[in-house]
């Protein structure tokens, strides 16, 4: 982690201690130590593992801080190679947090990692999103890459609790488009965008947004 990286994060009101550091920086060299056999993330982006991937996943701080109190549970649908869940857990041990991916080879890696680690605040589940208990019971659900957001919504929407929040990264092409397919499935859902929270990672000229969407009504 470099000192461009620890003034982002400053930024973003979160300081890391040096128990924190190394729980990241364990985190990295795991991923990377498995990433040939496992295609954890593309190749290309193993020399930007730290901006491309963790930084990005604890852009979320700031808005997860607003939105929900200590003590939440928070689950990141979708995990895959363990973004943004795993950096965040890492980083943010007022909150617990559930990691969900449907790989199970992909869900050992990330619990033999998060245990390594000593994150006691994460725990990691082989299930699709959309699976497993059929009453809400997260005050945050996180999506960050897992394809066509007006796919996901309504599952992602039915395991948020009442007055909770699901956080969806988005890029700025991505806004820009006219979405009528996203428009119809908020509709549907009863749901409302209540905030786009933007930030800018080390080295970029374009924003990014993470886009916070709330029900309206059950």
């Amino acid at each position: 982690m470099n000192e461009e990286l620890k003034e982002k994060f400053a930024a973003w009101g979160l300081r890391l201690d040096a128990a924190q550091e190394t729980k990241l920086e364990l985190f990295a060299a795991r991923l990377k130590e498995s990433n040939a056999v496992m295609n954890l993330v593309s190749k290309a982006d193993e020399p930007e593992l730290w901006t491309r991937h963790i930084c990005d996943s604890l852009a979320a701080v700031p808005v997860l801080r607003r939105y929900v109190t200590s003590g939440a549970l928070i689950a990141d649908s979708g995990t895959g190679a363990g973004f943004p869940g795993a950096p965040l857990a890492a980083a943010l041990e007022e909150f617990r947090f559930e990691l969900l991916d449907s790989n199970g080879k992909r869900c050992a890696f990330l619990a033999q990692t998060l245990s390594d680690m000593g994150a006691a605040n994460a725990a990691v589940f082989q299930r699709r999103v959309g699976e497993g208990p059929r009453t809400a019971r997260y005050s945050a659900v996180l999506e960050r890459a897992m394809g066509r957001l007006e796919n996901v919504l309504p599952q992602c929407l039915n395991m948020v609790t009442q007055g909770g929040v699901f956080l969806a990264w988005q890029s700025a092409a991505q806004l820009a488009q006219e979405r009528p397919v996203l428009e119809r499935a908020l509709l549907k859902a009863r749901a409302a965008v209540v905030e786009k929270a933007g930030y800018r990672l080390p080295g970029e000229k374009e924003d990014r947004f993470i886009l916070v969407i709330k029900r309206t009504g059950r």
